[in-house]
């Protein structure tokens, strides 16, 4: 393993030269941030390159900075990932991150990527370079970081998801790899999402600072802030008498007093891009180097400072910075050097004294089948905004709208046919007359941008794995995470659809993960598949586990039928490597939206049926190999995990691999029922919340279906279920003698009356909140049984009747006229929902409203009936 640090200069063309001279193999994941991001400049040398390696390619830029126009922009959205952010300042973080499976390059400097920086060589850049799968301390920090910035900047659901994609990537490819010794300077992360950069300085008195950057205040301010922080015994400013922007009256005033505060006049032969607060003590150099210029908006605010509103206050970039420690001095000493008060002459504009952010912002538009959803980052207060889409690319003239966006929301939906090229932006008429444009955004299309050779092929393991290497071997543990994180999706190319996206079969699964990993996965489903050569530490029984004084087994030894114990040395590292391995599948379930209406394909979840089942019967063989001590109870919150993975898989699998998801997660909630009441008055919450999410699963299951999943111990204690228990399990789920009676006396031990009627429960009496009467009454009803249960609820007076339909996660709501649909995901209930708070909508209007659909048929109600019902009682509209 090896890592290194170096300082100097870098750019995304040069990073993928190096990447392809090295041999670094196929790269996964190529991310461009800049300020101002030149789209044909980096379509040109960067895009088709980083596309050649294989990597899908991510660009995000500030709203507020586009120096093309639509028209000379050509592959965007359709080759790879546009976006914009907005901020109340700038958008200005100068990042590059490659990521491979054993190599990594993150590059943060300055200069953003345009033409105009390219051979600058004084643009200081610090480039951490890892391989062989080491790490660096830094990359963890850019993964919490890029996890946090869409909280802290405005930017499309989307845009947050794939940031935080990344950042589980590079979290499980490189952050948690064994420490390394590092070449060059120690270097750390600094950014403003919470704090100044400022505040990263030292507070104490240092020998000698130096600064330079394209613009420093027109004011006295952050140079004054700077001299009275760090108490420099020396100061040295550079300047470009005609190109940086600076303020001679403002830099004087700075540094009135100081007798040794001086400015360095540098070559104008060019920008120079480089922005730098350098300073030393006794020997030793420190830099901060990275996008921040000398200002206040970028060193001394926060992007998440309030102070003054977040509107109407100060400008907040977003910056982004390394502070590097016992470096060699980085401005060059050349150019004449004068004292302070000497310098005259200014080079700011008034224009950039009042230069403010773009009136409207369009932070991008993604295509939901035969829907166009809209963002909105900025707008003016009031107006109503026309969305324009132009499928000539942009090209003047070729521009119509397709719809307007109310001025109370800031998303909106329109019809559209899909157009390869197209282009679309915002415009809206200003309080003075006049009209704002946004920029274009380009139509986001994560299947055509996706990784080449992750598309239209199964991608493989990277080696073949043995069960039992697994968990007692770190560093085999560890490079299979890594391959489960590129093989989450595992899907493959639907012929019946160009670009469209199948369910992996059991077989192209046998291709990616191998016999071994594939039958402990799928169980019954693998046992026909013919059998792939493997390597000779995989040919072992999938489900056996060899003590640490075992050898091999010898030629023609029959496979063990149990699992062994699981040595002690292995127990502590298991524990803990199968609880990270779980919560990952687990949290993208919670944050990933739903499919509602017709549209039940727009958003396929980040981990797929067979990944969720691999690491679920992985778990599930560490139990019963004894990898928790007999009263240690740990493990019951990675089930939980696991359960919550296992919900979330995409609800039209193939029935052969439905059969085997149900059946596994029956054996899950066996486990947690058998160490707490599923119900009743003493229920255990984590096996109560589980059995309500879970329920119609266990209803469906069949236990032979996860026959070898039910293990005997390995050791006395171990965790474990029969097919008893869980054919036991799966009869109690469905089998209710009374439903109706059952259901009643719950809502009569709530001080809740209720008739049923054709499929609805009709609550009794007219209440002032209808619905928090009935998200009352769905929530009880839910946990009864599983399935969809239907309730209403009459308002009191003039008020207006409320309907729900609930079947976790989707809950569609009638109010009057008005359908609305919203995704619960557990363990948050209607009832909590809706009294803390009103959740955000995941549809509305008819693409609401046509979700009941498959509620009812789940439920074996007539959708006729129940429309006539509704329409028929009381209190409807």
């Amino acid at each position: 393993m090896t890592t290194a640090v170096h300082t100097g200069y870098a750019s995304p063309v040069s990073l993928l030269r190096d990447w392809e001279h090295d041999g670094k193999g196929p790269l996964r994941e190529f991310l461009v941030l800049g300020g101002t991001t030149d789209l044909p400049f980096l379509e040109a040398v960067a895009v088709p390159r980083a596309r050649a390696l294989g990597a899908r390619v991510a660009i995000l830029g500030d709203a507020g900075n586009a120096p093309h126009e639509a028209v000379d922009v050509r592959p965007a959205g359709r080759d790879y990932l546009h976006g914009v952010a907005s901020c109340h300042g700038a958008f200005h973080p100068q990042l590059a991150l490659l990521l491979g499976d054993d190599a990594c390059r993150v590059a943060i400097g300055s200069g953003d990527p345009t033409p105009s920086v390219r051979g600058s060589d004084d643009a200081p850049w610090i480039v951490v370079a890892t391989d062989d799968g080491a790490s660096h301390p830094l990359l963890a920090d850019l993964a919490d970081w890029l996890e946090a910035l869409p909280d802290a900047v405005a930017m499309t659901p989307w845009w947050a998801d794939h940031l935080r994609h990344l950042a589980e990537l590079l979290t499980v490819l490189h952050c948690e790899a064994p420490p390394t010794d590092t070449e060059g300077p120690e270097v750390e992360l600094a950014h403003n999402l919470r704090t100044p950069l400022i505040d990263r300085l030292p507070r104490h008195p240092v020998d000698e600072l130096r600064l330079y950057a394209p613009f420093v205040d027109p004011s006295e301010e952050l140079l004054r802030l700077l001299r009275e922080r760090m108490s420099p015994g020396e100061i040295t400013l550079g300047v470009q008498r005609g190109r940086s922007r600076h303020d001679s009256a403002g830099v004087r005033r700075a540094f009135e007093g100081h007798p040794a505060a001086r400015v360095r006049e540098l070559a104008e032969t060019g920008t120079r891009h480089g922005r730098l607060v350098e300073w030393r003590v006794g020997d030793t150099w420190h830099a901060l180097t990275g996008s921040p210029d000398l200002t206040r908006a970028a060193l001394a605010r926060a992007v998440g400072d309030a102070t003054g509103g977040t509107e109407e206050g100060p400008a907040r970039n977003c910056e982004l910075a390394v502070i590097a420690h016992d470096t060699a001095p980085l401005p060059p000493d050349e150019g004449p050097v004068r004292p302070a008060r000497e310098l005259t002459g200014s080079t700011v504009t008034p224009r950039d004294a009042t230069e403010k952010p773009p009136a409207l912002v369009l932070l991008g538009v993604r295509a939901h089948g035969l829907l166009l959803e809209a963002v909105l980052g900025r707008r003016p207060a009031g107006a109503e905004v026309t969305v324009e889409i132009s499928t000539d690319g942009g090209a003047p003239g070729s521009w119509h709208p397709i719809g307007p966006i109310p001025a109370d929301r800031d998303t909106g939906t329109f019809p559209w046919t899909a157009a390869p090229g197209a282009a679309v932006r915002a415009s809206c008429r200003l309080a003075d007359g006049t009209y704002a444009e946004s920029a274009a955004a380009f139509p986001y299309d994560p299947e055509g941008c996706a990784p080449r050779g992750a598309a239209d092929t199964v991608a493989r393991l990277s080696r073949a794995y043995a069960v039992d290497e697994l968990f007692r071997d770190a560093a085999a543990a560890r490079r299979f995470e890594q391959d489960v994180a590129r093989l989450r999706a595992l899907v493959v190319t639907d012929e019946a659809g160009p670009g469209g996206a199948a369910h992996a079969t059991v077989a192209d699964c046998c291709r990616a993960l191998g016999t071994a990993l594939t039958e402990l996965a799928f169980g019954p489903l693998a046992s026909d598949l013919p059998r792939l050569p493997q390597a000779p530490a995989a040919r072992r029984q999938s489900s056996g586990y060899l003590a640490a004084d075992e050898e091999d087994e010898t030629p023609g030894a029959e496979p063990e039928e149990s699992p062994s114990a699981l040595p002690d040395s292995a127990r502590e590292q298991a524990r803990a490597w199968i609880a990270g391995l779980a919560r990952r599948p687990a949290a993208e379930a919670t944050r990933a939206d739903p499919p509602t209406g017709d549209d039940t394909a727009a958003r396929a979840r980040p981990w797929s049926v067979p990944t969720t089942l691999l690491i679920t019967a992985l778990h599930l063989q560490l139990l019963a190999a004894g990898a928790w001590d007999e009263h240690d109870y740990g493990w019951r919150a990675v089930t939980a995990d696991l359960l919550h993975a296992l919900d979330a898989a995409d609800a039209d699998v193939p029935d052969e691999q439905r059969q085997r998801l149900d059946a596994v997660t029956a054996v899950c909630v066996s486990l947690l029922g058998l160490h707490g009441d599923l119900e009743g008055p003493d229920a255990d919450p984590l096996a109560a919340a589980a059995w309500s999410l879970a329920r119609t699963a266990v209803a469906r299951a069949e236990p032979e279906h996860a026959a070898d999943l039910c293990l005997p111990p390995g050791r006395r204690g171990a965790p474990v279920v029969t097919e008893a228990d869980v054919e036991a399990l799966a009869k109690r789920a469905s089998d209710v003698p009374d439903p109706v009676a059952e259901a009643h006396r719950a809502l009569e031990a709530a001080h809740v009356g209720a008739t049923y009627e054709n499929g609805v429960w009709e609550l009794a009496g007219e209440f002032s909140n209808p619905q928090a009467a009935c998200a009352k009454a769905v929530t009880l009803l839910a946990a009864l049984r599983p399935g969809p249960v239907l309730a209403r609820a009459h308002a009191r007076g003039t008020g207006v009747p409320c309907f729900m339909a609930w079947s976790r996660p989707l809950l569609i709501r009638q109010r009057g006229r008005q359908w609305t649909a919203f995704r619960i995901t557990a363990p948050a209930t209607p009832l909590a929902t809706f009294q803390s708070a009103a959740p955000r909508p995941t549809a509305q209007g008819d693409e609401a409203r046509r979700g009941l659909g498959p509620l009812l048929d789940e439920a074996g109600l007539d959708p006729v009936s129940v429309f006539l019902h509704l329409q028929r009682s009381p209190g409807a509209r």
